[in-house]
């Protein structure tokens, strides 16, 4: 007999309808504020890291990775990325002007091999690219060892695997940077949303800029909008441009979802497990 069950169902509750019923009665103001930086802080709280941005795509949060690494690290050089994967990883490298090198997954965790990962890095190598599919983690520690003795840094993208761990530390909080979508499909929902996420305040702050514009008052360091200010004196303090930024924030209707939808992620999580739901 053969057996088929669904990636997922409708996971957009009546109590998330309610809620958002309520919330757009009140009038609140729509556009990015007060309850998209507490689903940011929620969700770094939850991960276990010390800054996340939220915006509107996990296409957009592969984006602004990549042109945030551009921006601090500089442009050009190899991106090695996973054969399977969703077409935003391979494009985002392409056009923030870095060349993909695909290496082949291992067919235990659909991730990329680490064994072939490490032997193709060379002196043009700026980051290792990795997916953790379908809820599986790519992440081994002789992965870890080899890309530390090299200085490459990882960056996850932890979009189908929202929750998973890896010796009981949450997957995104093992690289430089991690990006997580929250597309309809996905454990937990936004109806389309994304996340950024790093330990790293000069990179959180340029992933926050390029966001908005980047526009310089969309920093949370003060030292970092002071530079800019002193930079140039002639300009408006909030209408800094630093970079070439992008409009990718999110709404307050995406951010009062996710944060509902947050507090029974890990329900959610262990139903997948469950073939019979």
């Amino acid at each position: 007999m053969e057996y088929t069950w669904p990636l997922m169902h409708n996971n957009i509750t009546r109590e998330d309808i309610d809620l958002l019923i309520d919330f757009l009665n009140a009038q609140p103001r729509l556009t990015q504020s007060a309850n998209v930086r507490a689903f940011e802080k929620e969700w770094s709280e939850y991960l276990g890291v010390r800054y996340s941005v939220f915006v509107n795509s996990g296409s957009s949060a592969n984006f602004i990775t990549m042109a945030a690494l551009k921006h601090c690290f500089g442009s050009g050089g190899e991106i090695l990325v996973p054969t399977l994967t969703w077409v935003s990883d391979i494009i985002s490298v392409i056009q923030n002007g870095f060349d993909p090198v695909f290496v082949d997954i291992n067919p235990r965790t659909l991730g990329m091999d680490d064994k072939q990962v490490l032997a193709r890095i060379t002196d043009n190598t700026r980051a290792v690219f990795l997916t953790h599919v379908q809820g599986f983690n790519a992440i081994s520690d002789r992965l870890l060892t080899g890309l530390q003795g090299k200085k490459v840094p990882l960056i996850e993208d932890v979009s189908e695997s929202h929750g998973a761990t890896f010796k009981n530390r949450k997957l995104g909080t093992f690289g430089l940077v991690s990006n997580f979508s929250f597309y309809f499909a996905h454990h937990l929902s936004t109806i389309e949303g994304g996340m950024v996420c790093t330990n790293d305040e000069e990179l959180g702050d340029t992933i926050r800029m390029l966001r908005s514009h980047g526009m310089v008052r969309e920093a949370l360091n003060d030292e970092t909008k002071k530079k800019f200010i002193q930079k140039y004196p002639d300009l408006t303090p909030d209408f800094i441009f630093a970079y070439p930024g992008y409009n990718m924030r999110n709404t307050e209707i995406g951010a009062v979802l996710g944060r509902n939808q947050l507090k029974r992620l890990e329900k959610n999580n262990k139903r997948r497990k469950n073939r019979d739901n």
